[in-house]
């Protein structure tokens, strides 16, 4: 849970403010919102003029002026200031996604980098990339750890930044910006083994249940569907219906069921597959579809031709829509599985329930591990770095195997006989 502010950090004076029975006081000027100092001498000054208001006393509500609004000279461009930096490593990465048609990267990550990178501006804004000095750069990564304690960001998200302000260094460093790599650069946010251990041990994986898909499946029927839900314009019970369905049967994820064609559907073979690369990765994936798979798509693909998309919303529009500002791609997304699903396990499993859409991939590939190891590989479509791969093919008939199985296991099916090994097993 974050810790919730006593007073207000306004960047634009970049100063701690609250407003206190009708009154804004100014309580001093900071480095950061995330400058402790700073923040500590405000509570207490706010809680000083508190007192004294209470006592009567009468206290002036005064702006105090930075050093940097009092000049009246225009401050020179500077190419290796913080800020500039980060503004253009940002800037040349969305122009990567931009060119690349987000082949190359995506404009999420772009915006994963802008917020990853934000504490390391604030707390270097006017500095010069190149002056910043070792014993600098362990202060700023300590006065970030600090957060983490605090409850303001999570361990993961602090790792996340120590990579982001290193790759932004190693880029600057190819731009020519710097001409040395700091000498600690590679020990910012280096774990222990002992920390790495522990990680390891506690490191948990969501995975759902059958009885629990079962749940959530017939949670998707008229009769069990909550009746608000029906004055929305973004749900369709038969779209979340199949989209679960079809997670748990190829392991598609939002992204792949909002790529995929017509064409990759084949369901007047024996058995019906579904043959693709995954969005993500580029990797080929073969599935065999479930009896229920096929019943579900029969309506999304009456009419559609070669290279038409099988899934799209009521309206017509993509299920993945992302945003826009200004006529840019912000790298935020509009998800109407993963908003619907939500809402699904709330009213289902209970609203402190922390599965998402992505469990259903992680919960067949857990059921395929125990079933046959390494074809959870082949049904998540990840891969094959072994040596191996590059003299055999995939083991096909035996993944078959393993994925009609599964259909069993789910419940989506109450027996089957399939072909495993060269033998027949019901």
């Amino acid at each position: 849970m974050r810790r919730k502010l006593k007073v207000n950090w306004t960047p634009s004076s970049r100063q701690w403010v609250k407003q206190y029975k009708g009154k804004k006081y100014y309580l001093g000027t900071g480095r950061c919102k995330s400058d402790r100092e700073s923040y500590n001498r405000a509570v207490a000054k706010l809680n000083e003029i508190k007192r004294k208001v209470c006592a009567g006393e009468s206290i002036a509500s005064t702006k105090v002026l930075s050093k940097s609004s009092t000049l009246s000279t225009k401050r020179n461009w500077n190419p290796r200031l913080v800020s500039t930096v980060v503004r253009n490593f940002v800037k040349t990465k969305r122009e990567v996604a931009e060119s690349s048609n987000e082949e190359e990267l995506s404009f999420s990550r772009v915006q994963s980098l802008k917020n990853r990178l934000q504490h390391f501006r604030d707390y270097f804004a006017n500095e010069s990339l190149s002056q910043i000095s070792e014993s600098q750069l362990n202060k700023w990564s300590l006065a970030n750890a600090k957060r983490v304690q605090d409850g303001i960001i999570k361990p993961s998200t602090l790792h996340q930044e120590y990579n982001a302000v290193k790759q932004i260094y190693r880029w600057s460093y190819k731009q020519h910006i710097i001409n040395v790599l700091p000498r600690n650069l590679g020990d910012i946010g280096k774990q222990s083994k002992a920390y790495r251990r522990k990680i390891k041990s506690v490191k948990r994986h969501l995975f759902f249940t059958k009885e629990e898909i079962q749940l959530l499946y017939m949670g998707c029927c008229k009769e069990n569907f909550d009746s608000s839900w029906f004055t929305r314009t973004d749900t369709e019970i038969e779209l979340l219906k199949l989209a679960i369905v079809l997670s748990l049967n190829t392991g598609m994820t939002q992204k792949d069921l909002n790529d995929l064609l017509f064409e990759e559907i084949y369901v007047d073979t024996n058995p019906p597959r579904c043959i693709r690369k995954r969005s993500k990765t580029g990797e080929d994936s073969n599935h065999i579809l479930w009896r229920e798979s096929v019943l579900l798509l029969d309506k999304h693909l009456e009419g559609k031709e070669f290279g038409d998309r099988v899934l799209s919303r009521k309206d017509g529009r993509d299920l993945i829509v992302p945003t826009v500002k200004n006529g840019k791609r912000t790298g935020g997304r509009s998800d109407i599985l993963g908003a619907m699903f939500k809402r699904l396990v709330e009213r289902v499993l209970g609203k402190d329930d922390p599965r998402r859409f992505r469990e259903l991939r992680r919960t067949s590939a857990e059921f395929c591990k125990k079933h046959m190891v390494g074809t959870e590989k082949l049904f998540l479509s990840h891969a094959d770095g072994s040596m191996s791969s590059f003299y055999t093919t995939p083991a096909q008939e035996q993944f078959d195997g393993v994925l009609s199985q599964l259909e069993v296991d789910l419940g989506f099916v109450k027996s089957v006989s399939i072909r495993m090994c060269g033998e027949v097993v019901t």
